[in-house]
C-alpha cells in the first residue's frame, strides 16, 4: 500500500480550538500530530488512526501543525499545515471588581508580617494606630494613621478577630491556618517554595510568629515540612509543589537543585548539606550528611553517607552507579527547570 497524497487543513473552532484534519488517507494509515508555536513543539499526539485532532490554544502566537504519517508497510511521510496566527479572545462574562485598598489595624509584629505577606497581591495604604501613639511615623515603609485619617476613604480594615470596630469595610483574621480569611486567601496564591521564602524573610526580620504561621500553612496545604531555619539557595525548585517533602531544620541546600515529591532531607547527627545543581528523585531519603555538587539521587534511594560531587547514586543504601554526567546533564544543568522524570 502506497501513501497517498495528503492535504492537511486547520480550522479554528469555538474561538480557541484548532481542528487539524488529514484528507485522502487510507483507513489503516496512522498519524501523529505535533502542535508548533513560534518554532517550538508544545504538544505531541501519539500515532493513531484518527484523521483529525483538536488542540486547545491557550496563548497568542503563530501556530502550525506537523503531521507524521505512516502505513502498515512502514512507509512514512510528513506534512505541515499552513501557519495560523492566534489572537486569543477576551472573556467578558465576568464583572471586573475594583481592587481593594487595605489598612492594617495595629502597630506590632503581627501587623508587620501581614503587610509583607499581602503587599505582593494587594494595595496596602497604612497601619492604623488605635492609641494614636505612633501616628505620623512610618512602620515598615508605610505611614501610621488614625481612624480619623481614613474617614470617608474607600479603605478596608484588616482587623484581628475579636477586636470590635464600627464600619462595613472590615475583614477579620486569625492565625489559624485551617480557617478561611483574608490571610489564608492570600497564602493560597503562593507555591510552597515561595511560601518558604516568605517565612524565611519573616524570620530574618524578627517576625518569628509570622514565620511559624506560614510554616504551619505549608504543612496544612502541601503536607510538607519546610522550616524557615533551613537555608535553601536561589533557583532551587520543589517537584509537584513540594508534596510530602520533609527538610530538617538545620539543612543547607544549594542553588539550582530540584527536590521531588516525598523526599526527606535529614541527618543522623550531622548537619545535612546538599550542594549546587543536585537532582533528588521522588521518594529519596537523604540522611547521610553532605551531598556534593552536580549529583543525581535516584528514586527511592536511601543516602546514608557522604556523596562526592559529579556522580549518580541509587539503591538502598545508595551507591555510586555512574560518573558519566553527560548522560544526566538534563538533571543537573543549571536553571534547567523542573526535571520530573524518574530514574
Amino acid at each position: 500500500m502506497k501513501l497517498s497524497t495528503t492535504d492537511v487543513t486547520i480550522e479554528l473552532k469555538n474561538f480557541y480550538q484548532l481542528l487539524v484534519t488529514c484528507h485522502g488517507e487510507h483507513k489503516h494509515t496512522k498519524m501523529s500530530y505535533y502542535l508548533i508555536k513560534d518554532q517550538e513543539v508544545i504538544e505531541k499526539v501519539p500515532y493513531s488512526r484518527n484523521h483529525s485532532h483538536t488542540f486547545n490554544l491557550h496563548e497568542r502566537g503563530r501556530y502550525r501543525v506537523k503531521v507524521f504519517i505512516r502505513n502498515t508497510e512502514g512507509e512514512q511521510t510528513v506534512k505541515t499545515s499552513e501557519d495560523f496566527r492566534y489572537k486569543d479572545f477576551e472573556t467578558k462574562d465576568y464583572p471586573v471588581y475594583e481592587q481593594k485598598i487595605y489598612s492594617i489595624v495595629g502597630v506590632h509584629r503581627n501587623a508587620a508580617f501581614i503587610k509583607l505577606l499581602m503587599e505582593k497581591h494587594n494595595e496596602i495604604r497604612s497601619f492604623i494606630d488605635l492609641t494614636n501613639q505612633y501616628c505620623g511615623q512610618t512602620f515598615f515603609n508605610l505611614p501610621v494613621e488614625s481612624l480619623k485619617d481614613i474617614e470617608g476613604q474607600n479603605v478596608t480594615l484588616i482587623v484581628l478577630e475579636g477586636l470590635e470596630l464600627e464600619g462595613d469595610q472590615i475583614e477579620h483574621y486569625t492565625l489559624k491556618v485551617s480557617e478561611t480569611n483574608v490571610l489564608t486567601k492570600t497564602l493560597n496564591r503562593f507555591l510552597a517554595m515561595d511560601l518558604y521564602k516568605l517565612s524565611r524573610m519573616f524570620y530574618e526580620n524578627g517576625l518569628t510568629k509570622g514565620a511559624e504561621y506560614v510554616k504551619d500553612f505549608i504543612r496544612h496545604k502541601f503536607n510538607s515540612y519546610i522550616p524557615y531555619t533551613a537555608e535553601i539557595g536561589e533557583g532551587t525548585k520543589l517537584g509537584y509543589g513540594g508534596i510530602g517533602v520533609v527538610i530538617q531544620k538545620s539543612a543547607k541546600i544549594g542553588r539550582n537543585c530540584t527536590i521531588s515529591q516525598n523526599v526527606t532531607v535529614g541527618s543522623r547527627g550531622k548537619q545535612p548539606v546538599i550542594g549546587d545543581n543536585v537532582y533528588i528523585a521522588p521518594g529519596a531519603i537523604c540522611i547521610g550528611g553532605t551531598i556534593g555538587d552536580n549529583v543525581v539521587v535516584g528514586a527511592n534511594a536511601v543516602v546514608t553517607k557522604d556523596i562526592p560531587s559529579n556522580c549518580v547514586v541509587a539503591g538502598v543504601p545508595a551507591k555510586i552507579i555512574s560518573t558519566d554526567m553527560e548522560k544526566y546533564e538534563k538533571y543537573v544543568k543549571k536553571n534547567s527547570g523542573n526535571a520530573q522524570k524518574d530514574l
